[in-house]
């Protein structure tokens, strides 16, 4: 294509002027196909400068020393600058690698030190009532009412459930900063999963308000459930006694919204971004459950999903976090 032009332009365009362009041709496959290329490239340039723009023109003779010397010199140049530029290509791809390879590294250092303080106390604390609990219950020598027998089996029973949602989200973690989350795609209904995802949670502490005739929409509902549950367990974390947290769906063009609603003591503005990174606890009780990685899975699962979280102020007090997806075709 580049001879066409130049034959197009010739004589108007000099001898010079034709070999930068070649060199430039050159150069450009030498960034994209490597060496090899861009050498058979520069002997193909050669053949067609000699035959299209040296004199005598049509013919493979090269008339005059300095059209030998620019074409020598040519060809030296496109040999030098290809095998330069390819070099240089292979040591900025080593070098992405390199820092793309300290990152995972980063994360994953960032992650076994998480785990290592889950251990020590995170996980330890349900370990505990559950051992406590647990043995309360053995002693052969005390005789348990039932109802103190009840709050033993309920306490094992909560530091399970605690134990699971813990390890459940470092799991998720791992697979999120590895990038080995594996999706199931289906056209799925929010009215099919949102009652899944909050089934283990008592309804008194929950408004819900999921209609059947909503848009469905494309999801991975294992991963979507675990979102859902993981951003309502937080907005319970954070409301008032008596406060439920109202669970809403809309449509609103071609997309649907999840809205889940707290009238707790809210999120500043400026620390909004920062809630969704892992192993966070922002909020006025730094030392309450969990090891801060529920809404980073979350965030991580919704994005894998292709859909947008975000968190926003809930009118009269709280936080609103929204998620939203795009309506299955």
């Amino acid at each position: 294509m580049l001879t066409l032009v130049l034959v197009a332009l010739h004589p108007r365009i000099g001898l010079p002027s034709v070999f930068l362009l070649y060199l430039t041709g050159i150069v450009g496959i030498s960034l994209v196909g490597g060496t090899w290329p861009a050498l058979i490239s520069a002997a193909a340039a050669l053949v067609l400068i000699n035959w299209f723009f040296t004199p005598p023109t049509h013919t493979l003779t090269i008339a005059g020393p300095e059209n030998v010397l620019g074409l020598g010199v040519f060809l030296l140049v496109a040999v030098v600058v290809s095998v330069l530029v390819d070099r240089e290509a292979r040591a900025r791809a080593d070098a992405q690698r390199r820092r793309h390879e300290a990152d995972s590294l980063e994360r994953v250092n960032e992650l076994k030190t998480a785990i290592l303080a889950a251990a020590s106390h995170d996980l330890r604390t349900p370990l505990a009532s559950i051992k406590a609990s647990a043995s309360s219950l053995r002693q052969p020598d005390v005789v348990w009412s039932p109802e103190e027998t009840d709050e033993f089996l309920t306490a094992i029973e909560e530091g399970a459930d605690q134990l699971t949602s813990l390890v459940g989200n470092l799991l998720d973690m791992s697979r999120i900063q590895t990038g080995s989350v594996v999706l199931a795609p289906a056209t799925l209904g929010l009215d099919e999963i949102v009652p899944r995802a909050l089934a283990s949670m008592p309804s008194s502490d929950m408004q819900v308000d999921v209609p059947e005739t909503l848009p469905r929409v494309s999801v991975d509902g294992d991963l979507l459930e675990r979102a859902i549950a993981n951003v309502v367990s937080n907005a319970r974390q954070w409301s008032p006694l008596g406060s439920p947290v109202l669970v809403f769906a809309r449509s609103l063009d071609a997309r649907v919204e999840l809205h889940i609603i707290d009238h707790g003591p809210g999120v500043p503005a400026e620390e909004r971004a920062r809630m969704f990174m892992p192993f966070q606890r922002l909020g006025d009780r730094p030392g309450g459950e969990g090891i801060g990685l529920g809404l980073a899975v979350a965030l991580g699962f919704v994005e894998a999903m292709d859909g947008t979280i975000e968190a926003k102020d809930t009118p009269g007090g709280g936080l609103t976090v929204v998620m939203c997806f795009e309506v299955a075709s």
